[in-house]
């Protein structure tokens, strides 16, 4: 596996497009589209929020196709927005098949932005012209821009690998910056790859992924109605599926994963750090999730973030009661190797010592529950200021 720069106009066999359509704002690249060359398989993970975007419903009737494009826009979810949200979506995807003489099914939509409006059909349809006869392969440098909502830059992240002696590229772009707790993904992510791999084990591995990288962060613990993450690998007459041929081809996957999941949090909504929570000697593996998440999430845990302040028994507290297995005299917490509390106990030690590390950008906190072989990862940013700005206005 080796990290290359760029992103999705380095893997072969796609064509791209980004355009400024005036969906809600003006002078703003918001409307955009992935074509591959050929039928592709696609694996997509979705929102678990039972109140969904009509482009996830029709994404979860369609993913299963032989994929040819997925279709993109920005600043407006098509969320809450009924029978008429979910008709527009197969108007827009309906004509987008036909420019490019394929089937409404074969067509993907990804959309995100403000809930409860409905898309302004009538311009998207007029401006598919002009999508279409933009498409180039060099234009995938302006896909993760044309994503964007309150993202602050572009994410994307690429990778080649190996598979039988022959290369292989496998890139990926997200947006996301608040509503990020999924359960799922992240609001938006594409990644594809010029590789012909297996559908099953593309959906098996994928889904793997996900839990390890995208599943793994939380900004503000709320959950979007449009989070879609999808995967493309081109059609062929053999594709590989053999797990020990596909772990330089796995590697390359989960670094392009890992790095956007990375991204994602560097820019969360008026973030001003990025921590890692880290917790192992749970009951359980899902023991560990649930206090790794339960700490991630935590308003209070996250305002001391943000204020640099060394207050563990806010962790204590969110690891208590998460629902996990627990116990207190067993309990330790560490801010990166020093122990601010220690089986059960506070440690003694001097809190200015601990100053510098409280003021990064960056730091792991370490809970060790003491029962067992479990652990967890959660990535999680501070809550600012900035961030209840952001909301506070996000509407108007």
């Amino acid at each position: 596996m080796k990290e290359i720069t760029g992103g999705l106009e380095n893997v072969k066999g796609y064509k791209f497009s980004a355009i400024q359509c005036g969906i809600r704002y003006t002078n703003k690249i918001d409307y955009s589209i992935i074509v591959s060359d050929t039928m592709s398989n696609a694996s997509g993970v979705f929102t678990t929020n039972k109140i969904c975007a009509a482009p996830v419903k029709i994404c979860r009737e369609r993913i299963n196709n032989g994929i040819k494009a997925i279709l993109i826009n920005s600043t407006n979810a098509n969320a809450c927005t009924g029978d008429e949200g979910y008709l527009n979506t197969i108007t827009l995807t309906a004509d987008i098949a036909e420019k490019l003489q394929c089937s409404r099914d074969n067509i993907l939509m990804a959309s995100t932005g403000i809930i409860g409006r409905q898309l302004p059909s009538d311009k998207m349809l007029s401006a598919h012209d002009e999508l279409i006869d933009s498409l180039t392969a060099e234009n995938g440098t302006i896909i993760a821009e044309a994503i964007m909502t309150t993202d602050t830059f572009p994410k994307q992240a690429a990778a080649s690998c190996v598979i039988n002696d022959q290369e292989y590229c496998i890139a990926g772009v997200a947006k996301g910056s608040g509503m990020i707790a999924p359960n799922m993904a992240t609001l938006l992510s594409f990644i594809i790859t010029d590789a012909p791999v297996d559908k099953v084990f593309l959906d098996d591995r994928f889904k793997k992924l996900i839990k390890k990288t995208f599943n793994a962060i939380t900004i503000d613990g709320d959950m979007s109605t449009n989070d879609t993450a999808i995967i493309l690998s081109p059609a062929a007459d053999k594709y590989y599926s053999n797990e020990s041929e596909l772990s330089d081809f796995i590697k390359a996957l989960e670094y392009v994963m890992n790095r956007l999941a990375a991204l994602l949090i560097e820019d969360g909504e008026g973030a001003t750090k990025g921590v890692k929570i880290y917790v192992k000697g749970a009951a359980t593996d899902d023991d560990a999730s649930l206090i790794s998440r339960s700490v991630s999430e935590s308003l209070l845990v996250k305002t001391a973030i943000f204020g640099n302040d060394p207050n563990w028994g806010r962790i204590a507290c969110a690891a208590g009661y998460s629902g996990a297995e627990i116990e207190e005299k067993e309990l330790s917490i560490y801010l990166e190797d020093k122990p601010l509390f220690f089986k059960g106990k506070p440690t003694d030690i001097d809190y200015s010592s601990i100053e510098d590390t409280l003021k990064k950008r960056n730091y792991t906190i370490t809970i060790d529950i003491g029962l067992g072989m479990g652990e967890s990862v959660m990535f999680t940013t501070d809550i600012s200021y900035d961030y209840v700005k952001i909301n506070a206005q996000y509407s108007t």
